[in-house]
C-alpha cells in the first residue's frame, strides 16, 4: 500500500533483545508512528534497518508524507476469535 498521509505523532526508537530459535539473540528494532489519512488515523510501525536508519529523524507534525507499507492480520484466542490488523512501514519521505 501507498498513500497520502499526514504526521499526528512519532514514537521513539527502541530496541529489543530476544532469543532466536537457535540460542542466539538478536535485537527487535521499532519506531511507531500515528498518521492521519482523510478521516482515518492509523498507526504504523518502523522496523528493522529502516527503524535504525530513522531513529533520529525529525518528522514534521501536520505535513504530507508518501508512506509505503503493508498489512499484516493475526488471529488468536481460544474458544472466541480475536483479530487484529498491523501495518508495518517499508518506506516514508517527505512530499
Amino acid at each position: 500500500m501507498e498513500t497520502l498521509v499526514t504526521i499526528v505523532e512519532v514514537g521513539a526508537y527502541s530496541e529489543r533483545q530476544y532469543q532466536k530459535q537457535d540460542g542466539s539473540s538478536e535485537y527487535f528494532k521499532s519506531r511507531g508512528v500515528v498518521m492521519k489519512r482523510g478521516g482515518d488515523v492509523i498507526y504504523g510501525e518502523m522496523t528493522g534497518e529502516l527503524a535504525s536508519k530513522n531513529r533520529d529523524t525529525q518528522f514534521q507534525q501536520g505535513l504530507p508524507y508518501i508512506v509505503k507499507g503493508f498489512w499484516k492480520h493475526r488471529t488468536w484466542g481460544d474458544s472466541n476469535d480475536r483479530h487484529e490488523n498491523s501495518f508495518y512501514i517499508t518506506d516514508i519521505q517527505t512530499l
